[in-house]
């Protein structure tokens, strides 16, 4: 038991000396592909995503598997990465696996909007038990995460607050969940809710998670040609 205790303790103040993974954001990035070897900045971290601003962004591959030296505040790190996107003036990067190793990350899971639909296939009580529900009730989905999703539908008294649900979803990708209420807004005929969400078939996790990655690559090279838009306006 004491062993397990000082184990523990070990561990408590080794996260303690850990820096946050945000201590990378804006240094100076070198990526190394197979053809190229190019410098520029980190300029955003979110969910699984690195985003590096290159000009030389074009001349690598997606899929290409590039080493990433990054000068920052806690030295100079190095790590594998795979390109998963490139856009106007940047490239994507999936985050190595094993970077929570070196930094304290408290890493919540992405939430991206999305278009689709839900139906509900179960209501249940505190006991599991089986509560009466509108069948056929469609509800649009909004936004999802890995660990969450946001909907909108005609109330209900089995939407209140921490009433669990299984529902099916689909967003271009069909899965079944299990939900809970954590928040719920009534406008005039329509309710709006936030749900914390459960995919109940481990296969499912692997294409729902390249969704949200595609779908945040999109946002972020929508925002940067939103920002490109406005400079040529203003005539920058």
């Amino acid at each position: 038991m004491a062993q397990a205790g000082d184990n523990k303790s070990q561990m408590s103040e080794l996260e303690k000396e850990l820096l946050p993974l945000n201590v990378l954001l804006h240094c100076r990035t070198v990526v190394e592909g197979k053809n190229v070897l190019t410098t520029g900045v980190l300029t955003h971290l979110e969910g699984e995503l690195f985003e590096v601003e290159i000009h030389e962004y074009e001349q690598f591959e997606l899929g290409e598997t590039v080493k990433l030296t990054i000068y920052s505040p806690a030295g100079i790190q190095s790590m594998p990465s795979i390109v998963f996107a490139k856009y106007e003036g940047a490239i994507a990067l999936l985050q190595p696996p094993d970077l929570q190793k070196r930094f304290k990350e408290r890493r919540e899971h992405p939430r991206v909007e999305i278009s689709g639909n839900a139906r509900i296939v179960r209501v249940l009580n505190d006991n599991g038990e089986d509560l009466p529900y509108e069948e056929g009730a469609e509800l649009t989905v909004h936004d999802i995460s890995l660990s969450g999703i946001s909907f909108s539908g005609k109330d209900a008294p089995y939407f209140a607050a921490n009433s669990k649900l299984k529902v099916t979803v689909n967003i271009g990708v069909g899965f079944s969940c299990e939900i809970e209420i954590v928040r719920r807004e009534l406008q005039e005929n329509m309710a709006y809710f936030g749900a914390k969400m459960q995919v109940l078939e481990p296969e499912m996790l692997r294409p729902l998670r390249a969704l949200i990655l595609r779908q945040q690559v999109e946002m972020n090279a929508q925002a940067r040609r939103d920002i490109g838009a406005k400079k040529s306006f203003n005539g920058k």
